[in-house]
């Protein structure tokens, strides 16, 4: 029986690895709805299978267009993985929160900087070995380096327009202090995802020049 080509083999690669961020984004979006009282259809634990297939789906999508646009599989890729660290850093937030009772002042800004941490490991780890593959990249240091920095630009926003906008905003009347932790939560997330797109693909997990 013959190989399936190295690129059909990729995308059932990618395929996969897209129903496993799938699902953890899922299991990880259960604490947030249970937290904050989001009435479902249909049982909370189905939302991990859900989510595997919309990602699934989703990225299939993508690959049939990356016929003509190279580089929006690959972003694709990378947003895939974005969601997965909102995932991470809304789940933890929201676990955090919904064990302790506490959504506002030190614990907040406690938990967000927990959240936030985790995040950026899960996203250091996807984008080096699935969505930018550089796995065998020989500059691991200086990688780590520049992802570190990249990085923690992204997250000093991040946390701090939290910060302002749950300790220092408030929440308004009628907005309840874990909705409003999420609202802070949220702020400064699509400017970051550009920006983190563009400086992790040419600055940190560039490729190595080839030398003819």
């Amino acid at each position: 029986m013959a190989l399936a080509p190295a690129a059909d083999r990729a995308i059932a690669r990618d395929m996969v690895l897209a129903l496993i961020v799938g699902f953890l984004t899922g299991a990880l979006s259960i604490p947030i709805v249970i937290n904050l009282g989001i009435a479902l259809r249909f049982p909370r634990l189905c939302l991990p299978l859900i989510a595997a297939a919309l990602f699934a789906i989703a990225l299939l999508a993508a690959s049939l267009v990356a016929s003509r646009v190279p580089s929006f599989f690959e972003f694709s890729k990378f947003a895939v993985v974005g969601v997965l660290n909102s995932g991470v850093d809304f789940g933890v937030l929201n676990l955090l929160v919904l064990v302790t009772g506490l959504a506002s002042g030190a614990a907040f800004l406690a938990f967000k900087s927990i959240s936030v941490t985790l995040g950026v490991i899960n996203s250091y780890l996807w984008n080096k070995y699935w969505t930018f593959d550089s796995s065998k990249s020989p500059g691991g240091r200086r990688e780590l380096t520049a992802f570190i920095a990249v990085t923690l630009v992204a997250v000093g926003l991040n946390v701090v327009g939290a910060d302002l906008i749950v300790n220092v905003v408030g929440a308004p009347r009628g907005i309840s202090a874990k909705v409003w932790a999420n609202i802070g939560a949220i702020s400064g997330a699509g400017l970051t995802l550009f920006a983190n797109f563009f400086g992790y693909k040419f600055f940190v997990f560039r490729k190595p020049s080839v030398v003819a």
